[in-house]
């Protein structure tokens, strides 16, 4: 079984109004897809979602292009690279604005289930958001659960339940809860992947990636794109890249064999490559005050 190095892309596409706007967003997206390849694709708001799929596959070639996992119109979409994935089904629940999609990738045994999710707008009042995201956590690990054990498994030859990786535009930030009873998010056995929101956005972090269960034996790295730099000014969000890498069960001090060096080494390579990716989306432009908006 070959070990796991996922690359994962969230991003708001709906941004700023103004003359061009669109088309400006439409093109740095598709040039930050480009400089840090990911393997999936989290979308909220996918605005001009068609012509903007369209547009990045265009020059693509065969396995490379981008197909869409879910869809949820105006909320929420999955995009997964062609060659990565051996089946997709999109699943529907009675839950709003989220695209859900069981992935099975190829070359290994994992299966995910991936969901990209658009919490409620900042008009409505945040208890009503926190339930919102309690209800969307305990559906996904209801799904993941389930697949988990299979149709007619026994209690005691239950498997451990499906992987779910969860990201997008959650309109409050999760983190905090600014007066508001918050569960505590272990508690629902999830993970919020950390990073620090770039300047722009410290006050209004809203974009999160989080993992069920917590994936305690993967290497968890988040970073933000566009950090002060949107060349356009046309993203209102922190589009976030993410890379998730399947840890050796040995320690460090254990780790010393030819083949772990070799995976240490790809390991670190990918981790590299992702660093000189950030670096070409750092175009040097001094971060903005920026308005809220959904």
């Amino acid at each position: 079984m070959a070990d796991l190095n996922l690359k994962i892309l969230t991003i708001n596409l709906k941004g700023p109004s103004g003359i061009g706007k669109t088309d400006k967003r439409r093109t740095t997206f598709i040039e930050i897809v480009e400089d840090v390849k990911p393997d999936i694709i989290l979308v909220s708001e996918p605005s001009g979602f068609k012509k903007t799929v369209t547009d990045l596959n265009k020059d693509r070639e065969s396995g490379q292009k981008f197909i869409k996992a879910a869809f949820t119109k105006n909320h929420a979409a999955v995009l997964v690279k062609e060659n990565l994935i051996q089946d997709k089904k999109e699943l529907e629940t009675e839950t709003e604005r989220v695209a859900i999609s069981k992935i099975k990738l190829k070359g290994t045994s994992k299966t995910f289930l991936v969901a990209a999710y658009h919490g409620k707008y900042t008009s409505v009042k945040k208890p009503a958001k926190v339930k919102a995201t309690q209800e969307l956590f305990e559906v996904l690990k209801s799904i993941a659960s389930d697949a988990g054990n299979g149709s007619g498994t026994s209690q005691i030859k239950q498997q451990a339940p499906m992987t779910v990786l969860l990201g997008g535009d959650f309109n409050y930030n999760i983190e905090k809860e600014e007066g508001v009873l918050v569960d505590d998010i272990a508690s629902y056995g999830y993970a919020v992947w950390p990073y620090q929101a770039s300047e722009r956005r410290k006050r209004l972090k809203k974009d999160f990636i989080l993992s069920y269960p917590t994936l305690a034996d993967y290497e968890k790295e988040v970073n933000v794109l566009l950090d002060g730099t949107d060349p356009y000014e046309c993203y209102d969000h922190d589009p976030l890249f993410a890379l998730l890498t399947e840890q050796p069960a040995q320690s460090a001090e254990e780790n010393v064999t030819e083949p772990n060096k070799k995976q240490q080494d790809s390991t670190n390579s990918q981790t590299d490559e992702m660093t000189q990716s950030m670096a070409k989306m750092k175009l040097n432009k001094p971060p903005e005050t920026s308005t809220e908006t959904t």
